[in-house]
């Protein structure tokens, strides 16, 4: 599934793959039982006598440290209480030189572009010290595991600090403002660019069909969506990025920003600079890596930006076959491979085939021709002979129904991905606090163009930088 070198794109702005990442933060994170995954030890799905959980105990077994509902717990919860100041608004850290003149710095007009951190301690000796160096002071420390999720995380605490500092609110009115920003952005932005126009206009006119829960109480994240369908965003993700001026294939910028690299520039990586290996040379992020958010949005003239996502399918870019670690070294495992991750991990949880799915919602399955056309190269007859084009893994199902040349070929997920992604996301906002479902913004509120995630983004950009048009 990684075989494809090119970044074939969608018309969808790259923006939205990482506010994707972003959404699936603020709503999952995975916990399983410590005799399954005890501290420090292996993940489970990497076991070399890999056999599914019975049903019965699923969740019994694994557990969410997450909210679940779009209430941004992942920005105002947790170590994001030690960044608060006596304002109401949110300490950021201020970029460190990158003493590199070849690399110029980015423009800006203040220097606040990294994530609230603790101190650099220069030799951490204790596992403790190595988790406290520079570490995010931020609801979900994953929002720092990569520089564009962590940048769009800095987006959203600007945001809060300019409706605090110049709006007048108070910490908890930027709160519910940006939260119910937050929520109608996701269904009514965010949504209609993956999601097939037909189910998402049911499911919001008309409430779901399938997944109806009436109390909060009732409320979790079917595994359907968190370990299947909603990880369609992996084949949205591209092999390099334009970030900004600097970081760009030339001859307009000086290097190209490969997916990789992303992931050297936070303080999880123990690092904040380009390369394998720890460093304590940037307390924090370098002056001359603060985004462009304006290469990641759609104008009127290009609709999918510099930087349009990959087409949502089941080729995945060679970046996710050799993941590295926090330090930016090559894993040596099977956790290196992403798709090897994501089908192990269903497989472990039991989650039903794509046909059975596809029959449960009363959707004509895939027909086997399909699916093997959407196999990788090579592999249509091993997989014939295990029996996958009638019982096909979910996720595998689910891109392949989003590629299908006579259906979305690749630019939204197809009706059997829309309706688990759009009815999750319905309820998750229903029982939300603040949900915008319960109470609608105004069409004053509207008319500002702030209820979108360009629109969010905006309301804290930097006025030193280009604009987001």
């Amino acid at each position: 599934m990684t075989s494809d070198p090119s970044n074939e794109e969608s018309g969808i702005p790259a923006a939205y793959t990482y506010f994707g990442q972003f959404i699936d933060h603020d709503i999952t994170k995975t916990r399983f039982d410590e005799s399954m995954h005890p501290p420090g030890g292996p993940d489970p799905i990497e076991a070399g006598d890999l056999t599914p959980i019975p049903r019965a105990n699923v969740f019994k077994l694994i557990s969410n440290d997450r909210s679940a509902v779009l209430d941004l717990d992942s920005v105002y919860t947790g170590m994001a209480a030690e960044a608060i100041e006596p304002d109401g608004t949110f300490r950021l850290s201020e970029v460190s030189p990158s003493n590199a003149p070849e690399l110029p710095k980015i423009a800006t007009a203040d220097s606040s572009h990294d994530l609230p951190r603790r101190p650099l301690i220069a030799n951490p000796q204790s596992e403790d010290e190595q988790e406290r160096d520079r570490q995010a002071l931020i609801g979900d420390p994953r929002n720092d595991e990569n520089l564009l999720v962590a940048q769009l995380h800095l987006a959203f605490l600007r945001s809060h600090n300019v409706l605090v500092r110049d709006r007048k609110m108070s910490f908890d009115e930027a709160r519910t403002a940006i939260r119910r920003r937050y929520q109608w952005a996701v269904l009514h932005d965010f949504l209609p660019r993956v999601c097939e126009r037909a189910v998402i206009e049911d499911v919001l006119r008309n409430g779901p069909r399938f997944w109806q829960v009436d109390r909060k109480e009732d409320l979790v994240i079917p595994l359907e969506f968190s370990v299947a369908a909603y990880r369609f965003g992996h084949s949205m993700i591209r092999g390099e990025y334009s970030h900004n001026a600097t970081f760009t294939r030339p001859p307009e910028g000086k290097v190209p920003a490969t997916f990789n690299f992303f992931f050297t520039f936070t303080a999880l990586s123990g690092d904040l600079q380009p390369g394998p290996g720890a460093s304590e040379q940037f307390p924090t992020l370098p002056d001359n890596w603060p985004i462009e958010w304006h290469r990641f949005f759609g104008t009127a003239g290009n609709q999918a930006s510099p930087n349009p996502a990959r087409r949502i399918d089941p080729n995945l870019t060679p970046e996710l076959a050799k993941l590295r670690d926090f330090q930016g070294n090559p894993i040596e495992t099977l956790m290196a491979r992403l798709a090897t991750r994501n089908l192990r991990r269903s497989f472990l949880l039991g989650l039903p085939t794509g046909q059975a799915v596809a029959a449960r919602l009363g959707i004509k399955p895939l027909s086997p021709d399909t699916l093997r056309a959407a196999t990788p190269t090579g592999l249509d007859q091993t997989i014939g002979e295990a029996g996958l084009l009638e019982r096909t893994p979910l996720w595998f199902y689910i891109l392949a129904e989003a590629g299908d040349p006579a259906g979305p070929n690749g630019q939204h997920l197809g009706a059997v991905g829309s309706r688990i992604v759009a009815e999750t996301f319905y309820n998750l906002a229903k029982h939300a606090t603040d949900s915008v479902i319960a109470t609608r913004p105004t069409e004053a509120e509207l008319e500002t163009g702030e209820f979108t995630l360009k629109g969010i983004v905006k309301i804290g950009q930097d006025q030193g930088m280009p604009p987001i048009t």
